[in-house]
């Protein structure tokens, strides 16, 4: 029977979308409604084919499979379906219900429950659901109520550096007064539902937002709840793109028995800049933010913890036109904790809502480690777009390398330490077939990884390597 639920399910969704698209007016509620109400139905299928070799078995928690200490290979994804009303001219709400790709700690495989969570991929949830208000109290002014989509993104490209709370994990992720360890590889993906509201108000070039998420996560009494409070600007500097941007933000959570309980507000101040058009097919962005504040107690001595943890990148990318072929780099620097006492009352590791994902094994929360936190990077890449098929360039190659490590050695006890998170290289393709249909392969390869090596076990395990594989084949569906 779960089977059947899961094989359905995107055919029913699929069906919805053919009789919306048959229809010759936008479908309507009542009758007496004919002039307030139009319902535009649209819908996701994602589905992929992903084999990850054993050295990421184990760190790469995925519900169902984990545990063999072989490589595994599953299908991956979610369907959902979405709801966009038009009450008026000013009101319009939107409901997306299906299936999750990640929950329960774990990434769901397709038609698999997990024996110890029980989560599966065939529960159908509320992704997302909120009112969107215009002209709220004041011309300029709009806001949204429900479960909401905001995130704080420089490049506008959906990679939030480090506010994006509904792509990502708790904050408190990387909460440690310590140095890392060879658990911190191990990566246990959640995609938050954070509820609240958001005020935005934009006149000219100037916009501004206020963010209300009282409960990013829901933990019964409001002490409990992880909270997001957030005034962000952004100004656009030209009518290419350029724009610059700041976000003070505070974060609230319960501490938590295992450190001594408490209430915390851990502040995070910054910003960044996208710069266009000062040089001609050129694209250069930055980012650097700074925290302090509460970030809990801590249970050995009793003393408050002092949030301390610093992020910054900057890079660059050129477009050479009119190819448009694009080769850029960028650098990222996060800062990590380097204490292997417990009794140290800082925490340095920048603390995140980040929703970055360049490289498929360290960094993506989806295929593999989603290492966030205690980072150093240097990226560069490349992206290739060919005509096939009659199409305009419907074809995309992309390759990026990253040289990766920890800014603080990350401790294995015995007095070994390492800092070499290693050096990937990602090569991809998509193919976009029409506007609804596109399909995407991609191979990483990890080598030099000694965090890796010794997270399995070191020389003490004959299984255990500083190298990994990654590969991916997949489909898109939009309708």
């Amino acid at each position: 029977m779960r089977k059947l639920g899961l094989l359905t399910t995107p055919a029913f969704i699929l069906a919805l979308a053919v009789s919306a698209g048959a229809q010759e007016k936008p479908l309507t509620t009542k009758k007496e409604s004919e002039g307030t109400v139009k319902v535009n139905v649209s819908g996701t299928v994602q589905l992929d084919y992903v084999w990850r070799s054993k050295e990421m078995e184990a760190a790469v928690v995925t519900l169902g499979t984990n545990g063999t200490g072989e490589s595994e290979n599953t299908f991956e994804g979610y369907a959902a379906l979405r709801l966009d009303v038009e009450l008026s001219d000013k009101v319009a709400a939107v409901l997306e219900v299906g299936n999750e790709r990640v929950a329960g700690g774990g990434i769901l495989a397709w038609g698999q429950t997990d024996p110890v969570t029980g989560s599966t991929s065939q529960d159908i949830v509320l992704r997302e659901a909120h009112i969107r208000l215009s002209d709220f109290l004041t011309p300029a002014l709009s806001a949204q109520i429900g479960i909401g989509t905001w995130s704080f993104d420089v490049r506008g490209k959906g990679s939030s550096f480090a506010f994006d709370p509904r792509h990502s994990q708790s904050f408190t992720r990387n909460l440690s007064t310590t140095a890392d360890t060879g658990a911190s590889l191990t990566n246990a993906p959640e995609e938050l539902q954070p509820v609240g509201g958001v005020l935005t108000y934009t006149r000219d070039a100037l916009t501004f937002e206020l963010v209300l998420l009282p409960a990013v996560i829901e933990a019964g009494p409001a002490s409990d709840d992880e909270a997001l409070y957030a005034a962000d600007f952004w100004y656009r500097l030209d009518g290419k793109g350029s724009r610059v941007g700041a976000i003070l933000a505070v974060v609230s959570y319960e501490d938590g028995a295992t450190r001594g309980g408490g209430t915390t507000s851990v502040i995070t101040l910054g910003g960044g800049a996208s710069l266009k058009g000062f040089v001609e097919n050129l694209e250069i962005f930055g980012e650097i933010y700074l925290q302090f504040g509460d970030a809990g107690i801590n249970q050995a001595d009793g003393d408050d913890l002092d949030a301390g943890g610093i992020a910054f990148t900057a890079g660059a990318e050129y477009t050479l036109s009119p190819q448009n072929i694009k080769v850029g780099g960028s650098i990222t620097i996060i800062s990590g904790d380097d204490d292997t006492v417990g009794t140290d009352d800082d925490v340095d590791t920048f603390l995140s809502y980040e929703n970055v994902n360049d490289l498929m094994i360290i960094e993506d929360m989806y295929f593999g480690f989603d290492w966030d936190s205690n980072y150093f990077a240097f990226k560069a890449w490349g992206e290739l777009p060919l005509s096939v098929g009659g199409g305009k360039d419907n074809l995309v190659l992309s390759a990026i390398i990253g040289i990766t490590r920890t800014n603080e050695d990350v401790e294995f006890g015995g007095g070994v330490s390492e800092d070499a998170l290693g050096n990937e290289l990602d090569v991809k393709a998509r193919w976009i077939l029409n506007k609804q249909v596109s399909f995407r392969a991609g191979i990483a390869l990890l080598m030099g990884s000694d965090v890796l090596e010794e997270s399995m076990g070191g020389s003490a395990n004959p299984d255990s390597d500083d190298s990994a594989i990654l590969f991916m084949v997949g489909t898109d569906v939009r309708f």
